[in-house]
């Protein structure tokens, strides 16, 4: 007999499917169906569930039932700010640094592999693993994890909204390209055109999305 799924297995679950938008913002989740699709009880889902509310996916409703909460763009914008601001004093930091050679070569590799999602139309799991290992290359160069882990939350929901802002129309090559631009003035030793395009890579809270009724529905 298989051992049961433990509650964070499931929680980095869902919270993946709420990421992804396979959950979609604004809709209803179900205990009862969630506990029926991991075979758990519905005390492990409820659980998961809290944790999910208390980090700002879910609200849940006594006697009304549990919502994934929708995106909410000021939310978003201050996350960005607050990581446009740590990210360009970490570029700062590391554009000072006599020896760049190492962190350039597996940036160099990074871009490589992004390239095979050029044409990609979907954030995917697996480019996202790559445009984050992209930026934490350069913090990581000059800090260790404790500023990764200050942004851990601002991150989740800005993954959520990197999804969405794909699906809008915004391609997955725009934001290579992007990456391409702040590695060219990195390797140039352009500090100032490196921290533009890096503010200008993050800031897509700012950026004017033009909204269907798809996917006005999803937004607060």
């Amino acid at each position: 007999m298989d051992k049961p799924l433990s509650s964070n297995v499931i929680y980095v679950d869902v919270l993946d499917r709420i990421i992804n938008l396979e959950l979609e913002p604004g809709s209803k989740i179900s205990e009862n169906k969630i506990s029926e699709e991991y075979n758990v009880s519905r005390s492990v889902i409820r659980n998961v569930f809290a944790r999910l509310a208390q980090n700002s996916f879910l609200t849940i409703y006594p006697q009304r039932g549990t919502y994934v909460n929708k995106i909410d763009l000021e939310y978003i914008r201050n996350a960005l700010l607050i990581r446009i601001s740590i990210e360009k004093e970490m570029l700062y930091r590391f554009m000072k640094k006599s020896d760049k050679s190492d962190v350039i070569e597996k940036m160099e590799e990074n871009v490589k592999q992004q390239e095979k999602f050029y044409y990609v139309k979907d954030y995917t799991d697996e480019f996202k693993k790559l445009d984050e290992q992209f930026h934490e290359y350069i913090i990581l160069s000059v800090e260790d994890n404790n500023i990764l882990s200050l942004l851990k939350e601002h991150l989740l929901h800005i993954s959520r909204w990197r999804n969405m802002y794909v699906r809008t129309g915004h391609r997955v090559s725009h934001l290579i390209d992007e990456h391409k631009r702040i590695l060219d003035c990195i390797k140039a030793d352009d500090l100032k055109g490196a921290l533009v395009h890096m503010s200008d890579h993050i800031d897509t809270g700012s950026k004017v999305i033009k909204l269907d009724d798809k996917y006005k529905k999803y937004f607060s």
